[in-house]
Protein backbone atom coordinates (compact mmCIF):
# COMPACT_ATOMS: atom_id res chain seq x y z
CA UNK A 1 0.00 0.00 0.00
CA UNK A 2 1.49 3.56 -0.59
CA UNK A 3 2.85 5.32 2.16
CA UNK A 4 0.12 8.06 2.03
CA UNK A 5 -3.13 5.51 1.94
CA UNK A 6 -1.51 4.12 5.05
CA UNK A 7 -3.86 4.11 7.98
CA UNK A 8 -2.69 5.93 11.00
CA UNK A 9 -2.53 4.12 14.39
CA UNK A 10 -4.96 4.98 16.63
CA UNK A 11 -3.65 5.94 20.21
CA UNK A 12 -3.74 2.51 21.31
CA UNK A 13 -1.08 1.26 18.48
CA UNK A 14 1.21 3.96 19.25
CA UNK A 15 4.41 3.77 21.30
CA UNK A 16 4.24 4.71 24.59
CA UNK A 17 5.97 7.31 24.73
CA UNK A 18 3.38 8.89 22.22
CA UNK A 19 0.55 7.69 23.85
CA UNK A 20 2.18 9.51 27.28
CA UNK A 21 2.40 12.83 25.11
CA UNK A 22 -1.67 12.36 24.09
CA UNK A 23 -2.62 11.63 28.23
CA UNK A 24 -0.59 15.07 28.75
CA UNK A 25 -2.03 16.86 26.31
CA UNK A 26 -5.61 15.56 27.96
CA UNK A 27 -4.62 16.69 31.25
CA UNK A 28 -3.85 19.94 29.78
CA UNK A 29 -7.12 20.58 27.87
CA UNK A 30 -9.07 19.03 31.06
CA UNK A 31 -7.33 21.46 33.44
CA UNK A 32 -8.60 24.47 35.18
CA UNK A 33 -5.28 26.02 35.51
CA UNK A 34 -3.10 27.23 32.16
CA UNK A 35 -1.52 25.08 29.93
CA UNK A 36 2.52 24.06 29.36
CA UNK A 37 3.79 22.23 26.99
CA UNK A 38 3.47 18.32 27.29
CA UNK A 39 6.76 17.66 26.29
CA UNK A 40 10.53 18.93 26.02
CA UNK A 41 10.23 21.78 23.38
CA UNK A 42 13.14 23.65 21.96
CA UNK A 43 11.32 25.95 19.77
CA UNK A 44 9.21 29.05 21.32
CA UNK A 45 7.46 28.06 24.00
CA UNK A 46 5.62 30.67 24.78
CA UNK A 47 3.75 30.11 21.07
CA UNK A 48 3.21 26.52 22.18
CA UNK A 49 1.86 27.55 25.26
CA UNK A 50 -0.54 30.21 23.87
CA UNK A 51 -1.97 27.36 20.99
CA UNK A 52 -2.61 25.01 23.48
CA UNK A 53 -4.52 27.86 25.73
CA UNK A 54 -6.37 28.74 22.39
CA UNK A 55 -7.26 25.01 22.03
CA UNK A 56 -8.26 24.50 25.74
CA UNK A 57 -10.33 27.56 25.51
CA UNK A 58 -11.94 26.28 22.54
CA UNK A 59 -12.91 23.37 23.84
CA UNK A 60 -14.53 25.17 26.92
CA UNK A 61 -16.09 27.46 25.11
CA UNK A 62 -17.75 24.62 22.83
CA UNK A 63 -18.83 22.45 25.54
CA UNK A 64 -20.19 25.88 27.22
CA UNK A 65 -22.72 26.42 24.28
CA UNK A 66 -23.72 22.57 24.23
CA UNK A 67 -24.64 23.17 27.59
CA UNK A 68 -26.68 26.21 27.07
CA UNK A 69 -28.43 24.23 24.13
CA UNK A 70 -29.22 20.96 26.26
CA UNK A 71 -30.48 23.57 29.05
CA UNK A 72 -31.95 26.81 27.59
CA UNK A 73 -34.29 27.26 30.61
CA UNK A 74 -31.04 26.82 32.87
CA UNK A 75 -29.34 29.25 31.08
CA UNK A 76 -32.33 31.67 31.08
CA UNK A 77 -32.91 31.47 34.69
CA UNK A 78 -29.56 32.30 35.91
CA UNK A 79 -28.10 34.59 32.91
CA UNK A 80 -25.27 34.34 30.39
CA UNK A 81 -22.38 35.39 32.91
CA UNK A 82 -23.45 32.94 35.55
CA UNK A 83 -24.33 30.28 33.50
CA UNK A 84 -20.82 30.63 31.38
CA UNK A 85 -18.92 30.14 35.11
CA UNK A 86 -20.94 27.36 36.23
CA UNK A 87 -20.81 25.51 32.80
CA UNK A 88 -16.81 26.41 33.21
CA UNK A 89 -17.06 24.45 36.88
CA UNK A 90 -18.77 21.84 35.28
CA UNK A 91 -16.13 21.01 32.96
CA UNK A 92 -13.77 20.78 35.62
CA UNK A 93 -15.63 18.34 38.16
CA UNK A 94 -16.58 16.19 35.60
CA UNK A 95 -14.54 16.34 31.21
CA UNK A 96 -16.45 14.73 28.55
CA UNK A 97 -16.37 11.09 29.08
CA UNK A 98 -18.17 10.31 25.64
CA UNK A 99 -17.06 11.21 21.95
CA UNK A 100 -20.61 12.12 21.50
CA UNK A 101 -21.26 15.53 22.60
CA UNK A 102 -24.91 14.93 22.54
CA UNK A 103 -23.94 13.15 25.87
CA UNK A 104 -22.05 15.67 27.68
CA UNK A 105 -24.36 17.29 30.48
CA UNK A 106 -26.13 14.52 31.57
CA UNK A 107 -24.79 14.68 35.09
CA UNK A 108 -25.40 18.45 35.24
CA UNK A 109 -28.56 18.32 37.61
CA UNK A 110 -26.64 16.48 40.30
CA UNK A 111 -23.97 19.27 39.85
CA UNK A 112 -26.08 21.99 39.88
CA UNK A 113 -27.77 20.33 43.21
CA UNK A 114 -24.37 20.62 44.70
CA UNK A 115 -23.13 24.00 43.40
CA UNK A 116 -23.28 26.23 46.25
CA UNK A 117 -23.16 29.38 43.91
CA UNK A 118 -26.63 27.85 42.99
CA UNK A 119 -28.08 27.89 46.17
CA UNK A 120 -30.44 30.57 45.23
CA UNK A 121 -32.36 29.19 42.73
CA UNK A 122 -33.44 25.83 44.88
CA UNK A 123 -35.01 24.62 41.86
CA UNK A 124 -32.18 24.87 39.30
CA UNK A 125 -31.22 20.93 39.54
CA UNK A 126 -35.06 20.14 39.21
CA UNK A 127 -35.19 22.25 36.16
CA UNK A 128 -32.04 20.51 34.26
CA UNK A 129 -33.58 17.08 35.23
CA UNK A 130 -36.67 17.88 33.25
CA UNK A 131 -34.69 19.59 30.80
CA UNK A 132 -33.25 16.15 30.08
CA UNK A 133 -36.37 14.40 30.08
CA UNK A 134 -38.02 16.67 27.58
CA UNK A 135 -34.75 15.52 25.68
CA UNK A 136 -35.07 12.19 26.22
CA UNK A 137 -38.72 12.46 25.17
CA UNK A 138 -37.69 14.59 21.52
CA UNK A 139 -35.30 11.42 20.37
CA UNK A 140 -37.42 8.75 21.67
CA UNK A 141 -38.27 6.43 19.08
CA UNK A 142 -41.45 6.91 16.68
CA UNK A 143 -44.59 5.07 17.74
CA UNK A 144 -48.16 4.91 16.13
CA UNK A 145 -50.63 6.36 19.05
CA UNK A 146 -53.95 4.31 19.31
CA UNK A 147 -56.99 6.20 19.40
CA UNK A 148 -59.97 6.28 21.89
CA UNK A 149 -62.30 4.02 19.50
CA UNK A 150 -59.55 1.28 18.98
CA UNK A 151 -58.71 1.65 23.28
CA UNK A 152 -62.13 1.01 23.34
CA UNK A 153 -62.80 -1.68 20.92
CA UNK A 154 -59.99 -3.35 22.35
CA UNK A 155 -61.77 -3.81 25.88
CA UNK A 156 -64.63 -4.03 24.00
CA UNK A 157 -66.42 -1.15 25.23
CA UNK A 158 -65.19 -1.46 29.12
CA UNK A 159 -60.99 -0.58 29.05
CA UNK A 160 -60.98 -1.06 32.93
CA UNK A 161 -59.79 -4.56 32.36
CA UNK A 162 -56.56 -3.27 30.12
CA UNK A 163 -52.77 -3.23 30.07
CA UNK A 164 -51.47 -0.67 28.11
CA UNK A 165 -47.80 0.09 26.77
CA UNK A 166 -47.58 3.75 26.71
CA UNK A 167 -45.75 5.67 24.36
CA UNK A 168 -41.72 5.32 24.35
CA UNK A 169 -41.52 9.38 24.16
CA UNK A 170 -43.45 9.29 27.94
CA UNK A 171 -41.71 10.86 30.32
CA UNK A 172 -43.03 12.06 33.95
CA UNK A 173 -41.26 13.88 36.77
CA UNK A 174 -42.51 15.03 39.75
CA UNK A 175 -40.74 17.60 41.81
CA UNK A 176 -41.30 19.94 44.78
CA UNK A 177 -40.96 23.06 42.75
CA UNK A 178 -43.24 24.55 39.94
CA UNK A 179 -40.90 23.21 37.28
CA UNK A 180 -42.89 22.49 34.65
CA UNK A 181 -44.80 26.17 34.89
CA UNK A 182 -41.73 27.65 34.99
CA UNK A 183 -40.66 26.03 31.90
CA UNK A 184 -43.30 26.97 30.06
CA UNK A 185 -43.22 30.25 31.34
CA UNK A 186 -40.26 30.54 29.45
CA UNK A 187 -40.94 29.78 25.98
CA UNK A 188 -41.68 31.64 23.24
CA UNK A 189 -45.79 31.21 23.39
CA UNK A 190 -45.87 31.76 26.88
CA UNK A 191 -48.62 33.39 28.32
CA UNK A 192 -48.03 35.44 31.67
CA UNK A 193 -49.31 33.77 34.58
CA UNK A 194 -48.43 33.71 38.51
CA UNK A 195 -46.41 31.18 39.43
CA UNK A 196 -45.47 30.27 42.99
CA UNK A 197 -42.14 28.65 42.66
CA UNK A 198 -42.47 26.39 45.97
CA UNK A 199 -45.87 24.96 44.73
CA UNK A 200 -44.79 20.97 43.93
CA UNK A 201 -45.49 20.06 40.56
CA UNK A 202 -46.37 16.64 38.62
CA UNK A 203 -45.44 16.67 35.05
CA UNK A 204 -46.35 14.66 31.61
CA UNK A 205 -43.64 14.80 28.57
CA UNK A 206 -44.86 13.20 25.59
CA UNK A 207 -44.07 13.47 21.88
CA UNK A 208 -46.95 11.38 20.31
CA UNK A 209 -45.97 12.85 17.14
CA UNK A 210 -43.59 15.50 15.86
CA UNK A 211 -43.91 17.69 18.39
CA UNK A 212 -42.88 17.68 22.26
CA UNK A 213 -45.66 18.34 24.71
CA UNK A 214 -45.08 18.84 28.45
CA UNK A 215 -48.42 18.88 30.78
CA UNK A 216 -48.56 19.57 34.29
CA UNK A 217 -50.96 17.47 35.57
CA UNK A 218 -52.62 15.94 39.04
CA UNK A 219 -50.96 14.08 41.53
CA UNK A 220 -53.83 11.40 40.61
CA UNK A 221 -53.44 11.32 36.85
CA UNK A 222 -49.81 11.10 37.47
CA UNK A 223 -49.68 8.35 39.57
CA UNK A 224 -52.84 6.26 37.89
CA UNK A 225 -49.46 7.11 34.74
CA UNK A 226 -47.20 5.56 36.35
CA UNK A 227 -48.64 2.03 37.48
CA UNK A 228 -50.26 2.01 33.47
CA UNK A 229 -46.28 2.78 32.41
CA UNK A 230 -45.97 -0.59 35.37
CA UNK A 231 -48.34 -2.70 33.47
CA UNK A 232 -50.92 -2.49 35.66
CA UNK A 233 -54.59 -2.88 34.74
CA UNK A 234 -56.40 0.22 34.20
CA UNK A 235 -58.71 -0.30 36.96
CA UNK A 236 -55.58 -1.08 39.22
CA UNK A 237 -54.05 1.89 38.29
CA UNK A 238 -57.31 4.44 38.88
CA UNK A 239 -57.92 2.86 41.96
CA UNK A 240 -55.02 3.13 43.22
CA UNK A 241 -54.96 7.10 41.64
CA UNK A 242 -58.24 7.46 43.94
CA UNK A 243 -56.65 6.56 47.29
CA UNK A 244 -53.51 9.21 47.10
CA UNK A 245 -55.42 12.03 45.64
CA UNK A 246 -59.01 13.49 46.69
CA UNK A 247 -59.63 15.46 43.90
CA UNK A 248 -58.60 12.67 41.34
CA UNK A 249 -60.95 13.00 38.16
CA UNK A 250 -60.93 9.50 36.21
CA UNK A 251 -62.60 11.17 32.88
CA UNK A 252 -59.89 13.88 33.07
CA UNK A 253 -57.18 11.18 33.42
CA UNK A 254 -58.38 9.30 30.19
CA UNK A 255 -58.70 12.52 28.24
CA UNK A 256 -55.29 12.79 29.07
CA UNK A 257 -54.68 9.25 27.82
CA UNK A 258 -57.10 8.78 25.14
CA UNK A 259 -55.86 12.68 24.05
CA UNK A 260 -52.36 13.18 24.12
CA UNK A 261 -51.21 9.93 22.14
CA UNK A 262 -50.06 7.90 25.27
CA UNK A 263 -50.99 4.35 24.50
CA UNK A 264 -49.76 2.28 21.43
CA UNK A 265 -50.78 -0.88 22.30
CA UNK A 266 -53.85 -2.19 24.64
CA UNK A 267 -54.40 -6.03 25.86
CA UNK A 268 -56.09 -7.36 28.53
CA UNK A 269 -54.66 -8.00 31.64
Amino acid sequence: MPDHLTPSPSPSDRPAADREVFDRLAEILRAPEPPTPPFDYTGDTDKTTAALAVYRNNIRSSLSKALADKFPVVAQLVGEDFFKFAANEYFNAAPPTSPMIADYGDRFPEFLDAFEPARSVPYLADMAQLEIAWLEAYRAADAEPLDAQAILAAGGGDPSGLAFTLHPSLRLFKSPFAVGSIWRRHQSDAAPENIKAGAGECVLIIRPEREVHLSVIGAGAFAALERLNAGESVADALGHAATIDEAFDPQATFQIIFNGGAVIAAARN
